[in-house]
């Protein structure tokens, strides 16, 4: 049963999992000050190589990563934008925002899901991935560089349902995607149905 319960995070289960192969545990708990926080997914490529994401950074073979879907209210990403660099701000020149910081959009940023993620892979040589539906691309551009330089990388939904879509077309043996409920339905829709990306139209 999985631990998350949203679209995005189930597409994004099935890209580790089938699409690169990656051990998924989720859900994992981050004591945090006056509550109970979490990492919504700890990934492990099992074949120790990294995965490319579609803006071209590579990362892993170990990474967390974190799902942010709010799509119903703002789907333009430009909240999304203030809130990062909000939280920019707060991390200064480390690697994350200081432990019992408060006003966290991202909470994987935060020093106590790094320093949990950091205990369960056995060293700091990891990438953090944030999913999310939208996110302003000026603003992505701006910290692009800053955010890469400390293996923090983003990728959107419309990226992820491209790059699934492309490797969907090309798989060996789509049926066995039928395993898992998400498989199952990207395979109903676009192979027994025939839908298609609007970027994959004619």
């Amino acid at each position: 049963m999985p631990g998350r319960s949203n679209a995005l995070s189930e597409l994004t289960r099935l890209w580790l999992e089938d699409r690169h192969g990656c051990l998924v545990r989720e859900s994992i708990p981050v004591p945090v000050p006056y509550g109970q926080s979490d990492i919504d997914m700890l990934a492990l490529r099992i074949d120790g190589q990294s995965i490319t994401l579609p803006a071209g950074d590579r990362i892993g073979p170990r990474l967390i990563v974190e799902t942010k879907d709010e799509h119903d209210w703002e789907p333009t990403g430009r909240e999304f934008a203030k809130l990062l660099t909000s939280d920019i701000r707060l991390m200064g020149d480390g690697r994350c925002i200081p432990a019992k910081t408060k006003g966290v959009k991202f909470i994987m940023l935060r020093e106590e899901h790094f320093d949990v993620a950091t205990k369960l892979f056995g060293a700091d040589d990891f990438d953090r991935l944030f999913v999310v539906h939208a996110l302003d691309s000026v603003v992505r551009r701006q910290f692009s560089e800053r955010l890469r330089t400390v293996r923090v990388h983003w990728m959107t939904v419309t990226e992820l349902v491209q790059d699934l879509a492309c490797w969907y077309r090309a798989h060996p043996r789509a049926t066995g995607l039928r395993n898992s409920l998400t498989g199952d339905i990207i395979h109903l829709l676009w192979g027994f149905c025939g839908m298609q990306l609007p970027s994959e139209r004619t």
